[in-house]
C-alpha cells in the first residue's frame, strides 16, 4: 500500500504565493521599465493569500 501525502489548499496556496512573490521580483530586477506592473502583481498575490487566510 502506498501512503502519498495530500498536500492541503493552504500549503498549495502558499507555494504558489511564495513563487508568484519570488518570480515578480525577479523580473523587477532584470526588467526596471515595467517594475510598476510587477509591484502591482505582487502586492495582489500577497492580498489574495492574506484574503483566502481571513477565517469566515
Amino acid at each position: 500500500m502506498s501512503s502519498q501525502k495530500q498536500f492541503s489548499r493552504d500549503e498549495i496556496l502558499g507555494t504558489v504565493m511564495l513563487v508568484t512573490v519570488i518570480g515578480s521580483l525577479y523580473l523587477a530586477i532584470i526588467d526596471p521599465n515595467s517594475r510598476n506592473q510587477f509591484l502591482d502583481l505582487t502586492k495582489f498575490a500577497v492580498g489574495t493569500y492574506v484574503g483566502l487566510q481571513i477565517p469566515k
